[in-house]
């Protein structure tokens, strides 16, 4: 068989076309392979993106309510602190020292004074000072036993004097003594 030139060149082109068609497939083929892989990647990265959105959120929303429950911690430390205070007050107040000087020979009347402490109670040495420092933390009152109010004051003098850091209320008749109960209650 004897090939023409023309035959060849019809041989040629076609082969050549052939070969160009199947580049431009493959080429297609590569380029939505590629598409794909790009599309998937921006998929994955769109649900990645949405993912930290949504965690900034509840990480804010979390914020918040540290903040909130922090708030709350201090203010409930607060009134705890604060109902303590109230309770020792309460306590220091509910608790009334009774201290009773005076002879009871004859007829004699009941006196009452409030004892507490002057400015110089801190600095006196501790064998000026009568009983413990901690009692002086509570309600200290006294009952004296004396014909007269001027005898229940001399008798209130020598026994819970200046010399020792304390400081009497007037003297007055037991009877008018004024009520712990109803004190507390006028201050609050």
């Amino acid at each position: 068989m004897v090939v023409s030139a023309e035959f060849l060149g019809l041989l040629l082109l076609l082969t050549s076309a052939a070969a160009l068609g199947l580049s431009i497939v493959i080429d297609v083929g590569r380029v939505s392979a590629e598409k794909a892989k790009e599309g998937l990647a921006q998929r994955t990265y769109e649900k990645k993106r949405a993912a930290l959105a949504e965690w900034r959120q509840k990480t804010e929303r979390k914020r918040v309510d540290l903040t909130t429950l922090q708030a709350r911690l201090t203010e409930f430390t607060g009134r705890r602190h604060k109902t303590q205070s109230e309770l020792k007050a309460l306590e220091y107040s509910k608790i009334e020292l009774v201290h009773e000087v005076g002879d009871t020979d004859g007829d004699t009347d009941v006196y009452w004074a409030q004892l507490g402490v002057s400015e110089a109670f801190a600095q006196l040495d501790r064998k000026d000072i009568v009983f413990s420092r901690q009692i002086w933390e509570y309600r200290n009152v006294v009952h004296i036993l004396a014909n007269s109010a001027d005898q229940a004051h001399a008798t209130l003098h020598m026994a819970f004097g200046q010399r020792n850091g304390l400081a009497s209320s007037p003297v007055v008749p037991l009877a008018l003594a004024p009520d712990p109960v109803a004190e507390q209650d006028g201050s609050a």
